[in-house]
């Protein structure tokens, strides 16, 4: 257990106050020496304001504290809550008589879940990006994952199967999750629903208890478990439940389109349809459960649920794309991204829809306009699309909405809001989906299309900028894969090692010249600037002349 001391900042009068240095989840812990009887209130907060601790209603459900009464006899006491926790990085302490002494700690509490994997790179603003990122994970992994440590503490669904591929790059998931989909299980109603949050300890109405991007995450979350991990026995397991869940969500559904839910989550864009982020929920959860019966053998349930995924998809296009604009659900970030992500689109305007996407980011000076359910589909889109620039551009924005935004104003977890200012929680892990990126395109650790439990690895790092190197690290099934790549002037060089049971595709950026590379790796093509190379386990080193384009 992490203990972090309390350096004493000014506080209000009658107060005192001590900053932890890093925003937590955990025990706030004292030491006093006090007389005999005097009560110590401690009140935890993410942020302060006019020298008291901030805890706003919707932050923390405020007032919030923990007291403690002292036994006296001139000895210190040391104290802290024992059933129960709270997110801080702040204490105000009340109470105190002049002449007591006290010191401060916070003790720092998470599930323990082995570290799976480790990122780092030349430019100090996108590891401040990344720390944000996993300290927020840290901080949310209790008995399950939690919406935030400082506020209600429920586990919302919809972050465990949006930002899985984070979750997985930085902690090892797979027992804690199967676990959180047995949770889903036992909370799955007689008919079919699977609560937005679980356990389901408070009914919730509407769309706040039944949303498909939700309650998807019961079939996602199993795929994901399996593409990542190789777990087949839990698609086996909860099978049947997920075919439930479906004939429970198409209640709903009219012509392949789901227009019910929350929307896209805490987006600026007021002009987006609800129903784009309804669809794509159910399309994920109908495109999803069609892999999952190829995988288990079951082909008839294969074809009828790519069917409704298909049939979903051309809905959609139908009804929200704009053949005269070449735009989608009225041209917002968010509504876009869904819908190149899931081929909403018609035959022979892919390119055009995505080229309007993509000029539309770059006309917003590289902020992402959009909410949680589309972020990740849009850096998804971006990067398959072959502009990881633009996703870099986005990284190392530093004005608000961004990333950068919340490294610059001293935040140490990721918040709840695009600014991650105080009066909502400041310690969210929801819009975390960068920090896959971090690990899969600027570190390069990927899986080749179709591998299942990464025994089948692509290494292609993304080299680009002012980037001058990356580093970084994923413990798969078959053991550790590494990259390292360093670029000094047009040299360029890159180390990986392979994990023994597993294969590689290198893909190694090249301008002119040949490539030269270690032992018997096995050089397939050169294609666009780019040499591939085929390698079994061991640690390999490539090095080449490149210059990326603005370098």
């Amino acid at each position: 257990m992490d203990t972090l001391k309390g350096t004493e900042v000014a506080g209000a009068e009658g107060s005192r106050v001590f900053d932890l240095g890093r925003n937590i989840a955990g025990w706030p812990e004292i030491t006093v020496t006090a007389p005999a009887g005097t009560t110590v209130r401690i009140l935890p907060a993410e942020s302060l304001k006019d020298g008291h601790a901030f805890q706003s209603i919707s932050n923390v459900g405020a007032p919030l504290w923990d007291s403690y009464t002292t036994k006296g006899g001139g000895r210190a006491e040391t104290w802290h809550p024992t059933f129960s926790y709270h997110g801080f990085r702040y204490l105000e302490l009340q109470g105190l008589p002049a002449g007591a002494t006290v010191s401060v700690r916070g003790k720092v509490l998470h599930t323990d879940n082995a570290s799976a994997g480790s990122f780092t790179n030349s430019n100090k603003l996108i590891n401040g990006i990344h720390g944000l990122v996993r300290r927020a994970v840290q901080g949310n992994m209790m008995t399950i994952l939690t919406d935030c440590p400082s506020r209600e503490k429920l586990g919302w669904l919809e972050q465990n199967q949006l930002v899985f591929p984070t979750l997985a790059a930085n902690y090892d998931m797979r027992a804690y999750l199967r676990k959180i989909v047995r949770d889903m299980a036992y909370a799955q109603t007689p008919e079919g629903l699977i609560p937005s949050t679980v356990p389901d300890y408070v009914e919730l109405s509407g769309g706040y208890r039944n949303d498909a991007n939700w309650g998807g995450a019961f079939v996602l979350v199993p795929w994901q478990l399996y593409t990542t991990y190789g777990d087949e026995e839990t698609l086996r397991t909860y099978y049947l439940r997920m075919k439930q869940y479906v004939t429970f969500l198409e209640q709903k559904v009219s012509g392949g389109i789901l227009d019910y839910g929350l929307g896209d989550w805490i987006t600026p864009d007021r002009t987006f349809p609800r129903a784009v982020a309804g669809t794509y929920g159910y399309w994920r959860v109908v495109d999803g459960l069609s892999r999952i019966a190829q995988v288990l053998g079951e082909d008839d349930d294969a074809a009828l649920y790519r069917q409704k995924a298909d049939t979903s998809a051309k809905a959609l296009s139908d009804r929200y794309y704009d053949p005269a604009t070449g735009t989608f659900g009225g041209g917002g970030h968010g509504a876009e991204a869904l819908a190149l992500d899931m081929r909403a689109v018609p035959e022979g305007e892919r390119a055009r829809l995505l080229d309007h996407f993509t000029q539309s980011v770059v006309a917003a000076d590289h902020h992402l306009i959009l909410g949680e359910i589309s972020l990740p589909a849009a850096i998804r889109v971006l990067s398959e699309a072959g502009r990881d620039d633009i996703v870099y551009r986005i990284a190392t924005q530093t004005t608000s909405p961004s990333y950068g935004y919340q490294v610059l104003a001293g935040n140490t977890t990721l918040g709840e809001t695009w600014d991650g200012g105080p009066g909502q929680s400041q310690n969210h892990f929801m819009l975390g989906a960068i920090d896959a990126w971090f690990t899969g395109r600027l570190a390069g650790i990927q899986q080749r299309p179709g591998s299942v439990g990464y025994r089948e690895l692509l290494i292609a790092p993304a080299v680009m900028g002012d980037l001058t190197s990356a580093a970084g690290s994923y413990t798969s099934p078959y053991g550790t894969v590494r990259t390292k790549w360093s670029r000094e002037g047009s040299a360029f060089r890159l180390e990986t090692t392979v994990p023994a049971g597993t294969t590689a595709e290198i893909r190694v950026p090249v301008s002119s010249g040949t490539v030269r590379a270690d032992g018997d790796a096995r050089l397939l093509r050169t294609e666009n600037g780019t040499a591939v190379y085929e390698v079994g386990s061991g640690t390999w080193t490539f090095v080449s002349t490149f210059a990326p384009d603005g370098s």
